[in-house]
């Protein structure tokens, strides 16, 4: 993918993934003719970037774009269409008036940029702008350091995702993964262990997608062990939403024996096995041992996936 340095191409990869920004948020059809000119011309011929609706409320959503950081430019700019799509509101005829209703009377405002300075981000609070800061999210989808060949293709990916990228993932998430895995700590006797649980803890598959880390699969338990585990999907890397299952630890020597034991169980695993150093160099470096299966085989086999994996992670490395 080369390069992208435009400020569009942040705008169409949102537009078509409004739940990055929030998991409420949806597109309007009416206001979106087509991908090359999603810009709505209201009063006074001036241009927002992008009108979503909050399905919770009804409420339209004022998107504003900016490729950079945000500036005192910005925030007028989008008070601006506030105070323009208000007047809406004396032309029944409007589409805004049509689509919206009353509602037009009071419009929520985001703003997307790459950063903000704290004296923005209090400007953005005293006049309750929503701000979103993109960051890490530019390095790996905007400047192009993730295997897919376009935005438009990602995002095919994301809208055919399992389980759905819907405001119901989450609490997916929690009762058909996490659920499962906790009351198997409790049947193991290592329940305690489970006090090092915590919603939205960042383990490695959703660094950039500002706070919406409990959208993907995404946990790291057993952390004080000597070896700890992670479990994430791939959003990155191959763009397939396969879950791994990461073992990591300095001692290289249990992890070849987890690899041994957990090989044999061939059912579920879909790739072979790998293990790997990171930061080889380093006093630091540490292993980490991959499992990876298909997410469809996964969601289907939750529970015994899990429970051949740490009764085979306990035999190995016991917890007292």
């Amino acid at each position: 993918m080369e390069t992208v340095d435009k400020e569009k191409d942040i705008q169409l990869f949102i537009a078509d993934n409004p739940w990055l920004i929030n998991v409420n948020y949806q597109n309007v059809p009416e206001l979106k003719d087509n991908d090359e000119d999603m810009e709505l011309h209201i009063e006074g011929n001036k241009r927002p970037d992008l009108i979503l609706k909050d399905t919770l409320t009804g409420d339209p959503v004022i998107i504003e774009f900016k490729r950079y950081d945000l500036t005192r430019d910005t925030i007028g700019q989008i008070l601006e269409y506030r105070s323009r799509i208000i007047t809406s509101l004396n032309n029944t005829e409007n589409i805004l008036f049509r689509i919206f209703g009353n509602k037009i009377a009071a419009p929520r405002m985001v703003i997307v940029v790459r950063s903000s300075d704290i004296y923005g981000k209090i400007a953005c609070r005293l006049q309750n702008i929503d701000l979103v800061e993109y960051g890490n999210f530019e390095s790996k989808i905007i400047n192009g350091n993730i295997n897919f060949k376009s935005i438009e293709e990602y995002t095919k990916i994301l809208q055919t995702a399992t389980p759905p990228m819907n405001d119901e993932r989450t609490i997916y998430l929690e009762n058909n993964v996490y659920s499962v895995l906790k009351d198997l700590f409790k049947e193991n006797n290592i329940e305690e262990k489970w006090k090092y649980y915590k919603k939205g803890d960042h383990y490695v598959a959703t660094d950039g997608y500002w706070d919406y880390r409990d959208l993907f699969l995404n946990k790291w338990v057993l952390k004080d062990e000597e070896i700890s585990i992670g479990i994430w999907e791939d959003i990155w890397e191959n763009c397939d939403f396969s879950v791994y299952i990461s073992y990591c630890s300095n001692n290289k020597e249990k992890l070849e024996k987890l690899q041994e034991s957990l090989s044999s169980e061939k059912e579920y695993i879909s790739f072979k096995p790998h293990l790997k150093e990171e930061n080889e160099n380093s006093k630091d470096s540490y292993f980490i041992l991959d499992f990876k299966y298909e997410s469809s085989v996964f969601y289907k086999n939750v529970r015994k996936i899990f429970e051949i994996n740490l009764k085979k992670y306990l035999s190995i490395n016991p917890i007292k």
